[in-house]
C-alpha cells in the first residue's frame, strides 16, 4: 500500500509547539511543484471527511488540533490500514498518501484540523468517491 507515516519531532517551550511539517528536502524531485495547502475542519466529534480516492494526487497530512482515525485502502489491492493522528501525541505523524489510497478521516474528538498539502490543484475528474466509513 502506498503510504507512509513520519514521525515528526516537537519543539516545545513556554510560548508552545513548533513542528517542521515538510522541508523541501523531503519531496521526491516529482513532488516539489506546488500543487495546494489546505486545512480540513472537523465541527465535533463523529464527523467524516474523505471517502475518496485520486487517481493522480500525492497528499501529506498532519493534524493541526484534536484526534483523527484515519481509514486507508488499497483500490486496486484491497490491502487495509487504521491508525491515529492525535495532535497531543508526543511525537507528531505525517502522513503520506500515494494515488489509489482511498482515505477517510473520523473526528475522535469534539474539534479538529488537518494541514494538508497536495502535489497537484484539486480536479474533480481526479477525487473518485470510495466509501470507506
Amino acid at each position: 500500500m502506498d503510504y507512509k507515516i513520519i514521525h515528526l519531532n516537537k519543539f516545545s517551550d513556554q510560548r508552545g509547539e513548533l513542528i517542521v511539517f515538510m522541508k523541501e528536502s523531503d519531496l521526491d524531485n516529482n513532488f516539489k511543484k506546488l500543487g495546494q495547502v489546505y486545512f480540513v475542519t472537523f465541527k465535533k466529534k463523529g464527523i467524516v471527511r474523505g471517502n475518496h480516492y485520486h487517481k493522480k494526487w500525492r497528499e501529506w497530512f498532519g493534524i493541526v488540533s484534536g484526534k483523527v482515525e484515519v481509514f486507508l485502502k488499497d483500490v486496486k489491492t484491497g490491502e487495509e490500514k487504521k491508525l491515529i493522528l492525535d495532535a497531543n501525541s508526543g511525537k507528531y505523524k505525517r502522513l503520506e498518501i500515494g494515488p489509489y489510497i482511498a482515505h477517510a478521516f473520523k473526528s475522535l474528538s469534539s474539534n479538529a484540523a488537518l494541514l494538508n498539502y497536495a502535489d497537484k490543484e484539486w480536479s474533480k475528474k481526479d477525487s473518485i468517491f470510495y466509501k470507506l466509513i
